[in-house]
């Protein structure tokens, strides 16, 4: 009897070692996992815009300059959108009060963007896809429902004019203008174009006229693209 209870702890034993082993592999294999994940991210270039709906420089460099980027080397980059530009804000009464670089529509066209950039029910490619259509409209603060129907999402116009024209949006439109205000107070020139999370003078000269040669040149898995 005793050396079949000892048999068994030993079985016991053994079963222990062993889960404990494949615990470690286990674990082992997910830190594997999650650097290898990092390293993937790590190797897009990021890019930050800080922009105006309005800005003439602004509508040209999304529509020629980010969105052929952004759709050839979807893969190999990471974009940040912030729409706030040379504005000012101030929180009087309780309320947040805007002066924007071209008036109070470009005011409206901000927080029409902010929302959409913060929406949680649209796709990054559809907001991309949104602002670079309000960007190549004449009227971006005007069009937002001629650009939610060439994505199909008609269905959230209701939704984004509600933020808009409320405290919503008026606190979203406030916190981008934090983001760029970190960057610059005031903004030298709208756009700016912050690459790899540091800014620098030569890349956002180059930027306007050769996104693409950046993107290409900064890029450490060479997109087929370029």
């Amino acid at each position: 009897m005793f050396s079949v209870k000892r048999s068994i702890v030993s079985l016991l034993g053994l079963i222990q070692r062993h889960k404990m082993k494949s615990l470690a592999v286990l674990c082992f294999l997910a830190l594997l996992c999650g650097a290898l994940a990092k390293n993937k991210r790590d190797d897009k270039v990021k890019i930050a815009v800080y922009y105006e709906s309005l800005c003439p420089d602004s509508k040209k460099f999304i529509t020629s300059q980010l969105a052929p980027v952004w759709r050839d080397l979807r893969g190999g980059v990471k974009v940040k959108l912030v729409p706030y530009g040379k504005s000012t804000h101030d929180k009087i009464n309780g309320k947040w009060q805007f002066t924007c670089h071209h008036g109070e529509d470009e005011c409206y066209g901000n927080k029409v963007q902010s929302c959409i950039l913060k929406d949680r029910s649209l796709q990054d490619t559809e907001k991309m896809e949104l602002v670079i259509c309000l960007m190549g409209q004449a009227h971006p603060d005007k069009s937002l429902d001629t650009c939610l129907e060439q994505v199909r999402r008609s269905s959230e116009a209701d939704k984004l004019k509600r933020c808009a024209g409320g405290e919503q949006g008026a606190a979203l439109l406030a916190s981008f203008g934090d983001k760029t205000a970190a960057v610059q107070r005031p903004l030298n020139f709208v756009p700016t174009v912050v690459i790899n999370e540091k800014f620098d003078q030569a890349l956002q000269e180059e930027s306007q006229t050769d996104l693409k040669g950046i993107v290409c040149r900064l890029s450490p898995s060479k997109p087929s693209a370029c």
